[in-house]
């Protein structure tokens, strides 16, 4: 009696999805976000009253005391001792608080635990590329639950900002210099990680996700230590599948399959076109060209488009392969 197979993982369009909580902030879902939210909602309570207590007599006593006329004197004022010195040490008293209040939660943020699991963050338009110390690189960023996770980033263009909303956990990406976040994650599941920071006309559709995945044998699906051994994914995908996966990951945001122009050529019966180069040279996209596209993109342009894509050359044969499979796939 044979054994049933497991289903294979069926990519789809991926979800860039913020949970959001019941006060309409996004699920705190790291060790240090409720720390955030608190000071957030502390400045709000205390600004609100003294907004209203600041503005509303003045609005009140610009209107009542204003000059009628121009022949109307003024009333010389005094000052009141006070009154000055209670509006100046209360205020003083709060902002010191706030003050401690702020920069407590930011050390907080700002300083990772020794031990920390360190995975290379690398920003260009318009993805993330992330690289695990054991050399597997993804487009997905994997974390183990519970545990602390420190990012090193940097940028291969221009600058980027990573920002992961749930974990109240934003750093900018700089060409040329590394900086450096850390969060723990507290929830399971899968958030949206977004580019906060404006960098071409692409960068709204500069998303990938973090998948946050409880720790426990690389034998066992379901767990970071088996996602990792499969390279970002929770199951082996047949060539076509993986191909979609790195297309949504790595090239959606420059190629439509629609037939539409965004900052490369159209997908859209790419398999076996002819393309007429920049230098004015003529080929046929087959397998060669397109493996060459990605390892190579400034080597072979197609007229009429920028050369601003960047080099794969991270990515292994197989995931090329499936990039292959899947654009032959596009009619």
């Amino acid at each position: 009696m044979s054994q049933q197979q497991p289903a294979q993982e069926q990519p789809t369009e991926p979800k860039y999805e913020i949970r959001m909580a019941d006060d309409g902030m996004p699920v705190a879902s790291s060790t240090f976000a409720e720390n955030i939210d608190g000071v957030y909602w502390t400045w709000i309570t205390i600004a609100i009253p003294f907004f209203l207590v600041v503005v509303g007599p003045m609005i009140y006593f610009a209107l009542k005391y204003k000059r009628k006329s121009e022949d109307e004197k003024t009333h010389p004022l005094d000052h009141h001792l006070r009154l000055e010195v209670f509006w100046t040490f209360i205020p003083t008293v709060l902002v010191i608080y706030l003050f401690w209040v702020g920069f407590k939660a930011y050390a907080d943020a700002s300083v990772a635990p020794n031990g920390a699991y360190e995975i290379k963050v690398t920003g260009q338009m318009y993805n993330w590329t992330f690289e695990y110390p054991d050399g597997t690189i993804t487009n997905e960023l994997g974390i183990p639950k519970d545990k602390p996770v420190k990012l090193i980033l940097s940028s291969s263009d221009v600058i980027h900002s990573f920002f992961i909303p749930e974990f109240r956990a934003k750093q900018d990406a700089v060409p040329g210099l590394y900086t450096s976040l850390w969060f723990q994650a507290t929830r399971e599941g899968t958030t949206a990680v977004e580019c906060a920071e404006y960098c071409g006309d692409g960068h709204s559709r500069m998303l990938t996700t973090v998948e946050v995945l409880p720790s426990g044998p690389d034998d066992q699906q379901g767990t970071f230590e088996n996602w990792l051994l499969n390279g970002g994914v929770k199951t082996p995908l047949p060539p076509v599948q993986l191909g979609e996966k790195k297309y949504n990951a790595l090239c959606m945001s420059c190629h439509s399959l629609d037939g539409s122009r965004i900052q490369g050529p159209s997908f859209k019966g790419v398999f076996g076109r002819q393309e007429k180069l920049a230098d004015g040279t003529t080929i046929t996209v087959d397998e060669n060209y397109i493996r060459n596209s990605i390892l190579n993109p400034q080597g072979q342009i197609v007229e009429g488009y920028p050369p601003t894509m960047p080099a794969f050359g991270y990515l292994k044969d197989k995931d090329i392969e499936g990039i292959i499979a899947f654009l032959k796939e596009q009619k």
